[in-house]
């Protein structure tokens, strides 16, 4: 359930919001991006749809672990051009590109597939994608380091065990699912942070 006091150790918590994507492999100037999930802070407002690049790439390897079922996407997806248009529209839904500030697993990794997707709209990147970021794993490395986390706390699969904040595994390592899990751990970790 959504509680927007869960994140009281961030002065300003309804700038912040969490971004998860799901990619056809790890390399963005190469491998299409499938799935965008985005929450915002107390999780009360949320989107998730898939991306229908022109020619999708993907590797195995990532589609054994997204599950993804390409037809669908086909189906359902929206082209560039539309996709960056739902982004904007939520980004303005939940406060507008001033100030947000955005949150994710490994977010440089997202804000990558990002950047291909604006630059396939023909557009460049907002700055509220970019401009002010907070990454888990970076978070996490240093509670780690401090001894506050166990040192077996590597990734996100660990911290989501660790926390008990794992979503359900038919939502594991989809856009929208990791992004809620996602927000979910920030808020254990800046409790640790305290």
């Amino acid at each position: 359930a959504p509680d927007g006091g869960m994140l009281r150790g961030v002065k300003q918590p309804k700038e912040i919001f969490v971004l998860d994507t799901e990619t056809g492999g790890l390399d963005p100037l190469t491998h299409s991006i499938l799935s965008v999930g985005i929450v915002n802070a107390d999780g009360s407002k949320q989107l998730e749809f898939y991306v229908k690049e022109d020619d999708i790439v993907t590797n195995p390897r990532s589609m054994k672990v997204n599950r993804i079922d390409l037809d669908v996407v086909q189906a359902e997806g929206l082209s560039p051009v539309e996709a960056c248009e739902r982004l904007d529209a939520f980004i303005e839904e939940i406060g507008g590109a001033s100030g947000l500030m955005m949150v994710g697993h490994n977010i440089a990794f997202d804000i990558a597939f990002l950047r291909r997707l604006y630059h396939l709209a023909g557009r460049m990147i907002p700055d509220v994608f970019c401009h002010r970021t907070v990454d888990t794993h970076t978070l996490m490395f240093a509670l780690v380091a401090q001894g506050k986390l166990p040192g077996h706390i590597r990734g996100s699969d660990s911290a989501f065990a660790h926390f008990n904040v794992s979503p359900p595994s038919e939502l594991r390592h989809t856009a929208l699912g990791d992004a809620v899990a996602t927000r979910d751990l920030v808020v254990k970790l800046i409790e640790l942070v305290g």
